[in-house]
């Protein structure tokens, strides 16, 4: 969920870039699962449920807040944010406590820590996340480390916490954050509109969010994918190919461990479109052919080894 979409936006990017305001617009009521919310008195959810081939069309073209149910892939849920900012202000701490490079794993940091992680690697503290994709577990252990820390949640992330335990998704369980089920991933988009850093989300931008986003749920949902892809990484690429993708890829501000790198390079080779491609070709011996590396992937998960 990081790196500039350079060639059309410079700050509408999949990589981190922090956010300190942002009004968060409150869950809009609607239809959706409302049973055990209307039983406790609490206001419905607008939930839709939809299959993944009409997610794309069945978003809205307002700056509305919007939760999807993916029927035909069990366990997969989109939010729809309001706008980047309203998207920045409920996730970036989330962000950087999972996948942000040079920042810690096992507390939450200041949104001000967070701005000068942005600015070492050319991040505006002004811009936000352009998308995201998380296990709802690894959501659940960043309020659960926040809860262990004595952390102030921001208005974004109580709103998120909010949201997602009346969507059902997470639940506090004997004084526990923790996730309805382990197969449970979440994605978010932000709404066309134009953020506070002037970055534009047009229609083929949200497009171009929302396919990358949807790779990472490949590669979560989908273990004999997975496994090709890391044996595409480990046995056909050289030493050098992988440093040079790892050095570029933390050079983004991604965290270089194998997790993130491997997952991420798939997102982009097989499923970011080539306009919004921030991988180049690195020449020289050391380098690399992002063409050719991506035919390699193609290939591999094609045609998965056991």
């Amino acid at each position: 969920m990081t790196a500039v979409f350079r060639r059309r936006v410079r700050a509408a990017s999949l990589v981190l870039a922090c956010v300190f305001c942002g009004a968060w617009v409150g869950v809009l009521p609607s239809a959706g699962v409302q049973g055990a919310q209307q039983e406790s008195g609490e206001p419905a959810l607008a939930v839709q449920r939809v299959p993944l081939a009409q997610l794309e069309a069945s978003l809205p073209e307002q700056p509305r807040l919007k939760l999807f149910e993916i029927t035909d892939q069990p366990g997969l849920y989109v939010m729809h944010a309001p706008s980047l900012a309203v998207q920045g202000a409920m996730f970036s701490r989330i962000v950087a406590l999972t996948e942000r490079r040079d920042m810690p794993r096992d507390r939450v940091v200041t949104m001000n820590a967070v701005a000068v992680n942005a600015k070492r690697f050319g991040e505006d503290p002004a811009g936000l996340t352009a998308g995201n994709n998380f296990s709802t577990a690894q959501i659940a252990n960043f309020f659960e480390v926040a809860r262990r820390q004595h952390v102030r949640l921001t208005d974004g992330e109580r709103s998120l916490q909010d949201t997602l335990v009346r969507w059902r998704l997470i639940r506090e369980e004997n004084g526990m954050w923790r996730a309805a089920s382990t197969r449970d991933f979440l994605i978010t988009i932000p709404a066309t509109g134009t953020g506070p850093a002037g970055e534009v989300i047009d229609p083929a931008v949200r497009a171009a969010i929302l396919s990358h986003e949807l790779g990472h749920w490949r590669y979560f949902s989908d273990p004999a994918y997975a496994h090709a892809c890391r044996t595409f990484w480990w046995h056909q690429l050289s030493y050098t190919e992988r440093a040079a993708l790892t050095q570029e890829l933390a050079g983004m501000g991604y965290d270089p461990s194998d997790r993130i790198v491997i997952d991420e390079l798939q997102a982009y080779l097989l499923h970011t479109p080539a306009l919004y491609m921030p991988l180049m070709d690195l020449p020289g011996a050391g380098g690399v052919d992002i063409a050719q590396v991506r035919r390699g992937l193609e290939q591999s998960v094609r045609n998965p080894q056991p």
